[in-house]
């Protein structure tokens, strides 16, 4: 899971896994006269496994097959 960091000065105010929450948070902060600021997480984000379908064997979500085209 992401974490965003919402930060006045070197101290944390608040973590957040979406970084539009973040920024929400740091600009309501502002307008109470806080300097805050976000700092984005800089982790790479995992590599999602492929999910195999147990039935057919084939992979779920395939681009591009089982769609007829008009």
């Amino acid at each position: 899971m992401r974490k965003h960091s919402v930060m006045v000065g070197s101290r944390v105010l608040y973590y957040a896994a979406q970084l539009s929450h973040a920024k929400r948070f740091a600009q309501a902060r502002r307008a109470e006269g806080m300097d805050a600021y976000v700092v984005p997480d800089q982790t790479p984000r995992p590599v999602r496994k492929v999910r195999m379908n147990p039935l057919t064997g084939q992979p779920y979500n395939r681009p591009g097959t089982g769609r007829r085209t008009p």
